[in-house]
């Protein structure tokens, strides 16, 4: 029976994705594409930390793999989190310290201050992890999410997508490339996602655009 062109076009453009395993090299593990549930199973069996942002699990998979030690830098230390019991309710003025957490108090605080209209972001995440050499206070990021809330009211306005959301950004790109894909929906898009997240190498649109044109 004749191969789908889906499955033949998806064994064209992938190169054999490695066993996500402690004998991986460095070059492998940056070179492939990995989910977040599996960079954190990784992380279990490593024993590393689990907790945090994608970007956090590659990082301290990458210093395991290259140097075979756990990065601590970023985990609160005990101290620090003994300090913020009984720290009282969050103020404007409050600092942002290790322990903070997206939870119900925290949530309570920018409703509070923002409106109901308030919801955890990725952006406020990212602000929050750039500026943590710094003393940062909630009132900063209320102000920076509101700020950055007044930025998407302009249609052409176009929020910067962080490296290790690789499938966000060639979504959109695939999505704007009207003259090859006017008429295409996003499950095509998807569809173009899966045959060069296997592929060894960018995980760009450019580069789906350049293995497409090796198989036609």
């Amino acid at each position: 029976m004749e191969e789908s062109k889906e499955r033949t076009e998806g064994r064209q453009l992938s190169s054999e994705r490695p066993p996500l395993t402690p004998e991986i090299s460095i070059h492998d593990f940056r070179n492939f594409y990995w989910y977040l549930d599996e960079l954190a199973k990784f992380c279990r069996q490593l024993g590393l930390p689990t907790s945090g942002q994608k970007l956090d699990l590659v990082a301290r998979i990458e210093m395991y793999l290259t140097t075979g030690t756990i990065d601590k830098k970023n985990q609160p230390k005990k101290s620090e989190k003994s300090k913020t019991k009984g720290k009282g309710p969050i103020t404007l003025d409050s600092v942002v310290t290790n322990d903070y957490r997206c939870n119900d108090e925290t949530r309570a605080f920018f409703k509070s201050v923002i409106g109901d209209h308030f919801h955890f972001t990725a952006h406020l995440q990212k602000f929050r992890r750039e500026n943590k050499h710094r003393t940062l206070t909630y009132g900063d990021l209320a102000r920076e999410w509101a700020a950055e809330y007044e930025r998407r009211k302009d249609k052409n306005y176009k929020p910067k997508i962080e490296k290790t959301w690789e499938y966000n950004q060639f979504v959109r790109d695939y999505m704007a490339d009207r003259e090859r894909n006017a008429g295409k929906s996003m499950r095509d898009a998807a569809k173009a996602w899966n045959l060069v997240r296997t592929h060894q190498g960018p995980h760009t649109y450019e580069e789906y655009k350049k293995l497409r044109q090796n198989i036609e």
